[in-house]
C-alpha cells in the first residue's frame, strides 16, 4: 500500500527478489493478480491490461528494453511513435506526416544519435536505445511513468540525459514511480524512497533524510523480523 503525489519522483529500493517489478507490472497490467485497488486523482480505476493503464495516463519503461521495451526489427521511428498510433491513425490509415513530425520531434528533443529514424534500432547503442522508449511515453505527456533500471547498462552522458527527461516530467506535473538498484541514483533523484522487502515496504524516507547505510540498515532489520 503505498502513495504516489503528483510532480515528485517515487523511487523504489529493495534487494533482489524484493517484489519492486512485480509490483510495478501487477499496477500497469501486465502482471495479472488476485486482486488490487487503485485510486488515481481521488478516483477509483480498473487497470486489467496495460491498454487499461496507458488510456489513463500511465507509461512503463521495463527493466530488459531489448526484450520488453523495443522492437529490435523496426526503426527507431516505428519504437518511438508506436503508444501514439491511436493518435496519428485513423480507421487503420496511419497518418505518415504525424508520424514523421513525432519522430523529429523526439529524436531531436532527445538528442538521439541516429542516422536517420527510418535506421533501425537494433544498430543504436544502448543509451540511445533507452530514450527511444523513454521518448515514446513523453510524446503522450504521462500522468504516470514507471522506470524500472531506467540507466542500466548505459554510459555515463546517457544517464544525465535520462535524468533531465525525468525532472521535465514532474516539472510538467506529471509523477514518476523509479525503480534502481544504484542506490546514489535513487538518493540524487527521489522525493520520496520507499524500501522494499519480500513484497512489503519496510520503510519510507524523504528526500535528503536517506543514505546508503539508513536504507541498508531498514532492509536487514526488516529480513530480521
Amino acid at each position: 500500500n503505498f502513495t504516489l503525489h503528483k510532480g515528485e519522483i517515487l523511487g523504489l529500493v529493495g534487494l533482489v527478489g524484493a517484489g519492486r517489478t512485480e509490483i510495478i507490472r501487477a499496477i500497469y497490467g501486465a502482471d495479472k493478480v488476485k486482486s488490487k485497488e487503485l485510486i488515481m486523482e481521488g478516483k477509483p480505476v480498473t487497470v486489467s491490461s496495460p491498454r487499461d493503464a496507458k488510456a489513463l495516463g500511465m507509461g512503463l519503461v521495463p527493466e530488459d528494453r531489448k526484450q520488453e521495451g523495443l522492437i529490435l526489427r523496426f526503426s527507431v521511428g516505428e519504437n518511438i511513435t508506436m503508444a501514439a498510433l491511436s493518435e496519428i491513425a485513423k480507421k487503420g490509415v496511419l497518418n505518415r506526416k504525424k508520424e514523421k513530425e513525432i519522430e523529429k520531434r523526439q529524436i531531436e528533443n532527445l538528442l538521439i544519435k541516429t542516422p536517420s529514424a527510418a535506421a533501425k534500432v537494433l544498430n543504436l547503442s544502448g543509451g540511445n536505445q533507452q530514450k527511444c522508449v523513454v521518448g515514446r511515453w513523453l510524446e503522450l505527456n504521462p500522468k504516470v511513468l514507471i522506470l524500472d533500471e531506467p540507466t542500466r547498462g548505459i554510459d555515463v552522458g546517457a544517464k544525465y540525459e535520462i535524468y533531465v527527461l525525468m525532472n521535465k516530467i514532474v516539472e510538467a506535473g506529471g509523477a514518476i514511480i523509479m525503480i534502481s538498484s544504484e542506490l546514489p541514483e535513487v538518493l540524487g533523484m527521489s522525493d520520496r524512497i520507499y524500501v522494499m522487502n519480500e513484497g512489503r515496504i519496510v520503510g519510507e524516507f524523504q528526500q535528503g533524510e536517506a543514505s546508503q547505510e539508513s536504507i541498508m540498515a531498514c532492509i536487514l532489520k526488516s529480513s530480521n523480523n
